[in-house]
């Protein structure tokens, strides 16, 4: 970490601390408690819901919504680089503490984003036809998929993975999902936050107030947005003259202001905050620092800091989350053995194949002279024809066209026979490539972390990814688990 976070963070206590009362701070603790009880937690994880009450505790949060069996591995690397950032600050401000936060966004409705994920291959769906906040859909037409996925680790019958594929059957999958994380992320005392909490809504009514019957929020972001795009910068997010929805069974739906509106504090419950309120909101109920995020979301909270001014909330530090490239120990023995180092993989894999080919001595023959003698060939023969029987001149060039196809044919088939030999490291060139960039994408944006556990050992990789993931990093990273 350089001496100007630790200056920024050490800024950032000081005014997180004069505005985070004590009332809330005691709200906080009592609903994670409850959240909490019945649950098997570490000593770790108790000890930081403990320290919550203490005034020199903070958070470092990212945020992510609701997905099946974690989503992409970005998912994993944004939760473990606020617990390694919270452990290194520990250690840096000891008068202080620092607790990592996974903020659950239970309260999204985009279902179609996140309602499949590819496992060996394999596109697995969650098909329904619910509505609404996808952590209030009943679990119900979940359990078949739930099943066939335990099936595909039934080699491993004691493997974490059909706990965990468990956890998921409670009632709303919201609760599943949270016992999910949970049972992942417990020994590193990480805290969730599912923020579908009356309490916590109701402590937050200012914003809500604010939003429902004044513009204010709304211009706020409009002009820091306007600001942004005057520097070219990115803005991602647009506010709405109205950011917040109407939560209902199998519904969430847009206030709109066409007429006055109806609400008091005891109806937060019902309120559910758009991508524009949801950073307000988190930092209104959690003693935060710090919000790690990817670069979209970066560039959307630089469009809120005026927003914040309204609500004289401390706007926290933004961090880009770490990142990078998953290999397992196998697959960095088959780079090797190729001759390769891991970053020529980023390479177009077609370039890969033939300088594989030029290192193993394998050049491909240069057919051009062959084409010279053959060339000539025909020009001298035509010569002959015209010259002796020029009436035979169509019969004898569509003679040539067919054995030039020939002699074609003749070269592909060499050609084919003669990188044979090489069948076997080109395939693993192919596949080391998909697997880094699959479908040329990014991997950490559309790879699940259990094509790496086909054991179902999660809990395994993720402690192996921890250890390498180095928070202060901005480049992509390099992670190898077994």
């Amino acid at each position: 970490m350089t001496d100007a976070l630790f200056s920024s963070f050490a800024q950032q206590i000081a005014l997180k601390k004069q505005s985070f009362s004590a009332e809330q701070r005691a709200l906080l603790t009592e609903v994670l408690e409850e959240k909490y009880k019945g649950l098997s937690v570490s000593e770790k994880l108790k000890n930081n819901l403990a320290l919550l009450q203490d005034p020199d505790t903070f958070t470092i949060t990212t945020g992510h919504q609701l997905c099946l069996m974690t989503g992409p591995l970005y998912f994993i690397y944004k939760i473990l680089h606020v617990i390694r950032l919270s452990t290194d600050l520990n250690t840096k401000f000891p008068e202080q503490h620092f607790v990592p936060v996974y903020w659950m966004a239970s309260e999204d409705h985009d279902f179609e984003e996140i309602r499949s994920f590819l496992l060996f291959g394999q596109k697995w769906t969650w098909e329904s036809a619910q509505k609404g906040a996808v952590g209030r859909f009943d679990t119900s037409e979940l359990r078949p998929l739930l099943h066939d996925l335990k099936a595909k680790f039934e080699n491993h019958p004691d493997s974490e993975i059909h706990h965990l594929l468990t956890s998921l059957e409670e009632k709303k999958y919201g609760e599943g999902f949270f016992s999910f994380v949970h049972a992942l992320f417990n020994e590193y005392g990480l805290l969730i936050i599912d923020a579908d909490d009356a309490r916590l809504k109701e402590s937050a009514w200012p914003i809500w107030q604010k939003d429902l019957f004044t513009a204010e929020l709304h211009q706020a972001v409009v002009q820091n947005t306007r600001t942004l795009r005057e520097k070219n910068l990115p803005t991602p997010i647009e506010s709405k003259e109205s950011n917040l929805f109407l939560l209902a069974e199998a519904k969430r739906e847009r206030i709109e202001k066409s007429g006055p509106l109806q609400f008091e504090q005891k109806d937060s419950a019902q309120l559910s905050p758009n991508v524009v309120l949801r950073p307000l909101y988190q930092e209104w109920i959690l003693p935060n620092l710090a919000y790690v995020g990817g670069p979209s979301e970066i560039a959307y909270w630089q469009q809120l800091p005026q927003a914040f001014a309204c609500l004289n909330l401390p706007f926290p530090l933004s961090i880009q989350r770490a990142g990078g490239y998953l290999l397992q120990t196998k697959d960095l023995d088959q780079i090797e053995n190729l001759g390769f180092e891991k970053q020529d993989l980023l390479t177009d894999k077609t370039a890969l194949k033939k300088r594989y080919l030029e290192q193993v001595g394998d050049q491909e023959p240069n057919y051009g002279h062959l084409e010279e003698l053959w060339s000539g060939y025909k020009d001298a023969f035509f010569k002959i024809v015209e010259a002796a029987l020029p009436q035979e001149k169509r019969t004898i060039e569509a003679e040539l066209t067919r054995i030039q196809k020939q002699r074609e044919a003749l070269e592909q088939r060499f050609e084919k026979t003669r990188k044979a030999k090489y069948d076997k490291a080109l395939k693993q060139i192919e596949q080391l490539s998909e697997k880094i960039q699959p479908k040329g994408q990014l991997q950490e944006r559309s790879t699940n972390i259990l094509n790496f556990c086909p054991d179902g050992a999660l809990s395994e990789r993720i402690a192996q990814i921890y250890e390498q993931l180095d928070p202060y990093n901005q480049e992509k990273q390099w992670f190898v688990v077994s």
